[in-house]
């Protein structure tokens, strides 16, 4: 592969990933490390920025060591969203970062609920009042530390303090200024009215660009940290959803992109600003220019298959251990055995409660229709339908809203299995196309990267040139006439559950 080369860094939750592509979308090398997440409580859930950063620096100078410095023409950064780091006027970090998964601000998120409504709240920043947006977080900090608030001079959020690291600039993006609950989507600037009702200077927050803007150079500093030649352009990049559907190439409405995981979140494009106005789901600016972008959250996809190898295939997962594969890949052919429907067992993947399509925190996961005939292979099936069926019930939640549906893109771990993808396609009847590079976050960095820095001339050339599908799944008629009478069946099976969830849920 020939330079030159471009650079996405991806802060995930768990872990830091430094991926290097050609200009054609190719990888050439990536490498990974972990940081830990820190729980001083329950539900406490906290982050040490300089962990990011040393996680960073260990990535770049092993991929520097196999990649020349000279090759690489510029860095973007993705990363999680909500979490912030505050700093003082010298540059000094004043205390870890609370991330999403922290529940600590649930009564800071009721006060503003009663304060300001959630209406006025989603009318100005197309966002519910939930307890994961940086205003909660900031509001904390007011409350219960306030010998840190007071000494804020900016926060930056995760993959801005590692710009600044690398660039001695401190800004961010619209699509994760978008997430702060502070910011106002119609005007892209950050709404005083909010700021002043909820108490908070908006002096300490970040200069607003957009994703494929440059932020800075690389220091001298930052070179002999990391590596990477002084001066290259760093571009300020943008939040890991929006950077998954642009590695994906949904960026305009119309292109849908469901990214899986432990959840899967459904990313929507659009080419306005519309808030959900029954408040289900969040709506976000794209790292596209002028597009927006829906983000719905089903819970418990691809969590639901590794909670069942964790707690019934230790025989599966030692297998595949003595055979170089992975647990789940002998999980599914096992599922391949069984006819659709998986003789009348049903699963709903309910395991931490439901978002969408239901949207009832009491839910519970449930395997229902068990008889002796079942086997584990039969269970494994039910898993796979039933995470398809809840994405049906999603694309018929989109109709409702006149979303227009034009192409279906599938990136991360669920994608990498062809009986589920054949699956999902003939339960939605749509086809379903999965890239190249279905760990699509960090090419989305990499493409901000290539337009940042003029190697690409626009979004529509960058994806053109750097998205490619690998294969597209097309829905089997015969299967999809069983699954639409299944469908039926499973949602109204869901109706009869629903107030059985209210009795398992007795202190609610």
């Amino acid at each position: 592969m020939r330079p030159p080369f471009v650079m996405g860094i991806d802060l995930g939750t768990e872990g830091c990933k430094v991926a290097i592509y050609g200009l054609d979308g190719e990888l050439v090398i990536e490498r990974a490390k972990s940081y830990p997440i820190y729980r001083p409580r329950i539900d406490w859930a906290e982050q040490d920025p300089m962990d990011w950063w040393r996680a960073v620096v260990e990535c770049l100078r092993e991929v520097l060591r196999k990649i020349r410095a000279e090759d690489v023409e510029a860095v973007s950064i993705t990363s999680q969203r909500e979490a912030f780091v505050p700093l003082d006027v010298e540059g000094n970090i004043l205390t870890r970062s609370i991330i999403w998964l922290d529940r600590r601000t649930l009564r800071q998120a009721s006060m503003v609920k009663m304060k300001l409504t959630t209406a006025r709240i989603l009318e100005i920043t197309g966002l519910p009042i939930e307890h994961i947006y940086s205003a909660l977080r900031l509001l904390w900090l007011k409350e219960e530390m306030p010998h840190v608030f007071n000494r804020i001079h900016k926060i930056l959020f995760c993959k801005d303090f590692i710009a600044y690291k690398l660039t001695g600039e401190m800004a961010t993006d619209y699509s994760m200024a978008s997430r702060t609950m502070l910011l106002d989507i119609r005007k892209m600037e950050w709404s005083e009215e909010l700021c002043e009702d909820m108490g908070i200077p908006i002096s300490i927050l970040p200069q607003l660009m957009n994703s494929c803007d440059v932020v800075g150079e690389v220091t001298a500093e930052a070179s002999s940290a990391t590596g990477l030649r002084k001066g290259i352009p760093v571009i300020i990049g943008g939040g890991d959803r929006p950077c998954e559907a642009l590695g994906a190439g949904a960026i305009a409405e119309g292109y849908i992109n469901i990214g899986t995981g432990t959840g899967t979140c459904f990313e929507v494009p659009l080419k306005e600003p519309r808030p959900d106005p029954k408040a289900r789901f969040p709506m976000c600016i794209h790292v596209v220019p002028r597009t927006w972008e829906y983000e719905i959250t089903v819970n418990a996809t691809g969590g639901s298959l590794r909670w069942f190898r964790d707690v019934f295939c230790e025989k599966e997962v030692e297998e595949a251990s003595r055979k170089g594969k992975s647990p789940y890949e002998l999980m599914v052919s096992m599922a391949t055995k069984i006819s659709p429907g998986a003789d009348g067992l049903f699963y709903y993947p309910y395991l931490w409660g439901a978002r969408a399509p239901k949207f009832n925190p009491m839910a519970k996961g449930v395997f229902i229709g068990i008889t002796h005939g079942h086997t584990k292979a039969h269970f494994i099936r039910a898993i796979l339908e039933g995470i398809a069926l809840q994405y049906a019930e999603v694309f018929e939640i989109l109709e409702e809203m006149k979303v227009e549906v034009r192409r279906i893109t599938m990136t991360g771990g669920e994608a990498r299995s062809e009986l589920w993808n054949i699956i999902k396609a003939s339960v939605l009847r749509r086809e379903i196309a999965v890239p190249r590079i279905i760990a699509a976050t960090s090419l989305g960095a990499a493409i901000l990267a290539a337009i940042g820095a003029k190697l690409h001339s626009s979004i529509e050339k960058a994806t053109e040139e750097m998205v490619h599908i690998a294969k597209v799944y097309k829905p089997d008629p015969a299967l999809s006439k069983v699954y639409q009478e299944i469908y039926k069946r499973y949602r109204e099976i869901y109706s009869i559950l629903e107030g059985s969830f209210r009795l398992l849920n007795p202190l609610t």
